[in-house]
């Protein structure tokens, strides 16, 4: 009985002694919340001064077209005859802070030649090689339709031409290159000669007849006078020469073609260089950019003389001058 009782206070007391066994329950992971990266601050874009060289159709065309496509953006700023009142208006410009500049025509340009630490992009300068206005902060937009639709516009007109000749003043080089290119393309030849007067323009203009079948007049008022322009143009039509000319006036004087740069063109070619250039030292890119568009119209008088038949979808372009 003695050793009855021990052994069960013994298996009570370990009874008493046992836990329940341990139910093992996941602590729930703490949800890390991840922080959204930071959103990238807005640059703000620069504002822009437009510096033309007068209030003509050519300047402020170009003008109006980038006013209205950068909006508050932009400012327009036309130079007066007084030197002074010039010298004050680039050295207003030069202690502006955060600012692009567009100078429009030659004069414009010339005088942003002073904002030697500011991004100038000119444009409607045909001789910029004469006044050195290149550098890595200064570059320009070509005054000159775009070669291969010039080229290309031609060859669909007049597809027997294969000869073509272009005279201009000095420092055409570059822009010759990338014509020549362009004109081979489309199955064009160019002979080119420089000169250095209107008299010389105007020997070379006929000396070289003997071996083109057309020209194609460049906007170089520095080898041209109005008295040569006549000159050659009547020349042209006597000898039925083909001649793409850059103005209606020249149109109506015999022109075949008359083919203009597109304001608008201008002005998105302009803009393509200050976006490009925001938030850097110098702009990107080359030298010069060309324009892709082109303003077309046809003498219709001239192309019924040159036995032209003008195609369908060029019939719009032609008019009697």
């Amino acid at each position: 009985m003695f050793w009855r009782l021990i052994v069960l206070t013994i298996l009570s007391s370990l009874h008493g002694c046992s836990q329940p066994p341990q139910i093992y329950t996941p602590i729930p992971e703490v949800e890390r919340k991840v922080s959204a990266p930071a959103a990238p601050r807005r640059t703000i874009p620069p504002q822009v001064v437009i510096l033309a060289s007068e209030d003509i159709p050519a300047y402020s065309e170009v003008a109006k077209a980038l006013a209205s496509q950068m909006g508050q953006r932009a400012s327009i700023v036309y130079l007066s005859a007084s030197q002074l009142e010039n010298l004050k208006i680039v050295n207003r410009l030069n202690d502006e802070e955060r600012i692009q500049i567009v100078s429009i025509g030659l004069n414009a340009s010339v005088a942003a030649k002073k904002l030697v630490n500011k991004q100038v992009v000119f444009c409607q300068v045909y001789n910029y090689q004469d006044y050195a206005l290149l550098s890595p902060r200064h570059k320009g937009v070509s005054m000159l339709p775009s070669f291969a639709k010039t080229f290309s516009t031609w060859r669909a007109i007049s597809p027997g031409v294969k000869n073509i000749g272009v005279i201009s003043g000095p420092g055409f080089d570059d822009a010759l290159q990338t014509a020549r290119a362009a004109a081979r393309t489309y199955g064009f030849t160019l002979h080119h000669e420089a000169v250095s007067t209107d008299k010389e323009y105007q020997y070379a203009y006929k000396n070289m007849s003997k071996k083109v079948q057309g020209y194609w007049l460049l906007p170089d008022n520095r080898v041209l006078s109005e008295h040569i322009l006549r000159d050659i143009m009547t020349f042209s039509v006597r000898n039925s020469k083909q001649v793409v000319v850059f103005n209606d006036e020249l149109l109506r004087l015999g022109g075949l073609l008359s083919i203009n740069s597109d304001y608008q063109d201008i002005a998105h070619q302009v803009m393509e260089r200050l976006d490009q250039a925001q938030a850097k030292e110098s702009i990107p890119g080359p030298d010069m950019v060309y324009l892709d568009k082109l303003n077309l119209r046809i003498n219709s008088v001239m192309a019924q003389r040159l036995n032209i038949v003008i195609p369908e979808q060029y019939r719009k372009y032609a008019n009697a001058p």
